[in-house]
């Protein structure tokens, strides 16, 4: 019986905006805590790191059309409807990277899920994953990519219960 934690310092380099509430520097934090009170080590303890999800995995759930926004607003490209897609102010800004982040927190989620598909770990915490409110074409309450629907769309393929 493995436990597996999903981590990486990539997701420190993402920043929603100084007024949003959810703070990525807050993963960094959390895992140095654990670090200095040992907890990120041990034989039956495995930590990976994810790499991102591919576009063809990404729109499993999500419509090609809203994946193309992301992408374009994520490389600082002006989208003139971005609002439709639940972007821009509040809850979900725009920032540098959007996209990078939103396919990283993704691929963290479906390599948890492959790790118990796998047999590899018994249990796996994915430390950025859990983005459950966006929506198959639109972004809402803090999540751009749906990485919770993803992991369990992988996990159904696989008949996993």
């Amino acid at each position: 019986m493995k436990t597996a934690l999903v981590y990486s310092e990539e997701w420190r380099r993402f920043d929603y905006g100084p007024e949003h509430p959810l703070r990525m520097e807050r993963l960094g934090l959390t895992w140095r805590l654990m670090e200095a009170y040992g907890l990120t080590a041990g034989p039956k303890l495995k930590v990976l790191t994810p790499e991102p999800a591919s576009v063809e995995a990404i729109t499993r759930f999500h419509t090609p059309e809203y994946v193309e926004v992301l992408r374009a607003v994520s490389g600082g490209d002006w989208v003139p409807h971005a609002a439709r897609y639940g972007l821009g102010a509040g809850d979900n800004p725009i920032f540098p990277g959007l996209w990078e982040a939103a396919q990283l927190t993704a691929g963290g989620s479906l390599l948890a899920a492959q790790l118990v598909l796998d047999g590899e770990a018994t249990r796996a915490f994915h430390f950025a994953g859990g983005l459950h409110h966006a929506m198959p074409n639109r972004a809402s309450g803090f999540c751009y990519v749906n990485d919770a629907v993803l992991a369990i769309q992988a996990l159904r393929r696989k008949n996993w219960k």
